[in-house]
């Protein structure tokens, strides 16, 4: 027990080091992938238990920005199918081709990436059920421009997911760097969402929901803020 507990706590450490050494360089996709494909990454990001937690339905699209090697996409890939598609987006050419042919490899049709720009994700308008970041948006220059620029981009009933690190995580990039849940949330709230949803059982992270903030959007989607603990 003492012995897997010293494993994760240094691979835990290791991925605070390597994910907060480059701030906005993300070229060498290879190198990258070591980073964030490694196994123990699973005990505190619980990827499986996040995609459930967003209750998502075949036929739906998911728009995953900031992407990088797909950990997360594969997995909505995968539940949304067959009908439903899974689009990774990144402003690296290099992460958007190891995507691209980790969705070949895997043989998941509905799998998607492409390229974006840093400040125009480049999605179409209507185009996407959630809309989802993970350990992203402190990359991302006047956010509040940027999210604002999203609303035209989710259904009628779309949401926005965002997971990212407490600003006490012993992961992640610098203190200083971090965005704490209260300064998202009022960062969501300036440019028009409400939140809908919060869940509680990531360590290190936060993960919220967000719906825009207008009556016919509030009334479609038919959600109240609501919190969801380990049990989820």
């Amino acid at each position: 027990m003492l012995a897997m507990a010293l494993v994760l706590l240094a691979s835990t450490a290791a991925y605070a080091q390597e994910a907060s050494s480059a701030h906005h360089c993300f070229q060498n996709a290879s190198y990258w992938a070591r980073v964030f494909e490694q196994p123990e990454r699973a005990k505190w990001q619980k990827p499986d238990e996040v995609v459930q937690a967003l209750g998502l339905k075949p036929g739906e699209t998911v728009i995953d920005i900031g992407a990088g090697t797909g950990y997360f996409t594969r997995r909505f890939a995968r539940a949304v199918a067959p009908n439903g598609r899974a689009i990774g987006v990144d402003i690296e050419p290099g992460m958007v081709a190891y995507m691209k042919a980790d969705a070949k490899k895997l043989k998941v049709a509905n799998y998607q990436a492409h390229l974006a720009q840093p400040d125009d994700p480049q999605v179409a308008p209507r185009e996407a059920d959630v809309i989802f970041f993970c350990d992203v948006l402190h990359h991302v220059d006047n956010r509040v421009a940027y999210l604002r620029k999203l609303t035209s981009a989710l259904k009628p009933d779309g949401r926005i997911a965002v997971v990212d690190f407490q600003k006490t995580a012993p992961l992640g990039p610098p203190t200083a760097e971090k965005i704490s849940q209260d300064e998202m949330i009022a960062e969501f709230k300036r440019a028009g969402y409400r939140l809908v949803g919060k869940h509680t059982f990531l360590p290190y992270q936060y993960f919220l929901e967000f719906a825009p903030e207008s009556p016919s959007a509030q009334n479609k989607n038919g959600r109240g803020a609501t919190e969801h603990g380990p049990s989820d």
